[in-house]
């Protein structure tokens, strides 16, 4: 791979407690997620969530987090472990050995860890006083095509490819908050003045935080409003799932928004019903059509068998 850079880790190993774990997990249609944390200098995200083949089994997830801005080409290659704390017998831990992770655009990594049967019951030590303990190990990183954020160029995290600007015609100040694509800004002044709480949450917030969280809520806006419902399949549904665990990281409030997105994702199962009742009913006509054939068939023989008789009767 090109333009590596390898970093020296220092803070190698982090632990997300979740508290009132069955609470928070199991009120979750979707998944439960850790705060964005900094590791082998990276940002990281955790989420955790039951597989969705048969819902029997505890899913733990490690992504790369704030990537919205990050040129074509990006990866962060990681060697790293996670481990389900056992709190009551250390040595009981169940850990997913370490294993070099490819992060790039829309990838994050999955490990199943268990039966949920195992990991919910009292005494097994995995939940303990409705709490969970997550540990994620990292090894080794290695960049391609951006920079650690202790690079001096941070908050900016990536290189910027020499010859290509950013085209002052493309963008505008949003609000004095910062630049955002003028593709998006209209939908964003409209969801602005019917929640003014968008507003309220970023006041205290960086320019260039506010630039990014307005950017990720103005494509999940502009993908549902140029998404029809027929259109919504597994590609579909997936980059919408990246779009949304995106802008949940931007603690904006979205619980007005939340429900489109969800109506949307359950699309894709409306649309294969909507099909199987489309055969379906191509079934039924197919045999209707099969019996007025088999119907008019029998009329014509009998009509013929009539006809016979009369030329027989007649030339008798």
């Amino acid at each position: 791979m090109k333009n590596q850079e390898q970093k020296a880790i220092t803070c190698k190993k982090i632990a997300w407690t979740i508290t009132n774990f069955f609470g928070s997990f199991y009120k979750t249609d979707f998944r439960h997620y850790s705060e964005v944390f900094i590791l082998g200098d990276c940002f990281w995200r955790l989420y955790i969530y039951k597989a969705r083949t048969d819902w029997k089994s505890l899913v733990i997830c490690l992504e790369a987090a704030y990537t919205s801005s990050f040129p074509k080409g990006w990866s962060i290659l990681a060697n790293f472990s996670i481990t389900v704390v056992n709190q009551v017998m250390r040595k009981k831990s169940r850990t997913k050995d370490a294993e070099l992770g490819n992060f790039h655009a829309n990838c994050r990594l999955h490990a199943k860890f268990m039966p949920l049967s195992e990991f919910e019951d009292a005494n097994s030590g995995y939940v303990l006083n409705d709490k969970c303990i997550v540990e994620v190990e990292l090894f080794s990183v290695t960049f391609e095509g951006i920079q650690p954020i202790s690079h001096p160029t941070y908050p900016y995290l990536f290189k910027q490819p020499s010859g290509v600007h950013s085209k002052d015609d493309d963008v505008i100040d949003f609000k004095d908050m910062g630049k955002i694509e003028k593709a998006l800004a209209s939908m964003l002044e409209d969801v602005c003045s019917r929640h003014p709480s968008l507003m309220d949450n970023n006041k205290k917030r960086s320019r260039k935080f506010t630039e990014w969280a307005f950017t990720s809520l103005g494509r999940v806006l502009h993908f549902l409003l140029n998404k029809k419902w027929k259109d919504m399949n597994d590609e579909a549904c997936e980059r919408l799932e990246a779009l949304w665990e995106e802008l949940e990281m931007s603690r904006l409030d979205l619980s007005w928004l939340e429900p489109h997105v969800k109506s949307a994702l359950n699309m894709k199962g409306y649309m294969e019903k909507a099909m199987k009742v489309k055969r379906l009913k191509q079934d039924l006509d197919m045999r209707d059509y099969a019996v007025s054939v088999k119907g008019n068939q029998k009329k014509i023989m009998l009509f013929l068998l009539k006809e016979i008789r009369r030329r027989r009767s007649f030339s008798s």
